[in-house]
């Protein structure tokens, strides 16, 4: 089962009042994306602190168009200093960002659920980044809906 349907009951579509408070705009979004693509895409945070492990993870070469897909460990830190409800997003076994502060809260729990449930909290992951871009840092991106392994 996806970590959308551990969130939410079994059900794909996402309920006004699940997790934190969404506006209407937000909870219509959502729906229009696992509807289309079939999972929810979730930006990763603070990349630009790990771009050396991220352009490690994905064989980066400067100047090229980059869409790696890969697997991300998604591993909850309730003893960082900054945020409890810290999530740290790792590939490769390096750290490449964190779950922002407002999905650290919403997915926290279906995570740990996850990782006590079958011993690890990974889902699909892709990393990306423009080749002619204003900066060439890349970015990584989650695809919760995916089957946690």
């Amino acid at each position: 089962m996806g970590l959308l349907k551990r969130l939410f009951g079994g059900s794909s579509d996402i309920p006004h009042g699940a997790g934190e408070a969404h506006d209407d705009h937000e909870v219509a979004q959502r729906e229009e994306e696992v509807q289309r693509f079939g999972d929810i895409r979730v930006d990763v945070v603070g990349e630009s602190n790990y771009q050396a492990a991220i352009r490690k993870a994905c064989g980066w070469k400067p100047g090229a168009e980059t869409r790696f897909e890969c697997m991300a460990e998604l591993i909850p830190e309730p003893s960082n200093p900054y945020d409890s409800n810290a999530v740290m997003v790792q590939i490769d076994g390096a750290c490449v960002g964190y779950l922002s502060r407002s999905d650290a809260v919403k997915f926290g729990p279906a995570i740990r659920a996850a990782i006590q449930g079958q011993g690890t909290g990974c889902c699909r992951a892709v990393i990306a980044g423009r080749a002619q871009g204003e900066t060439d840092n890349l970015g990584v991106f989650l695809h919760l809906d995916a089957e946690l392994v």
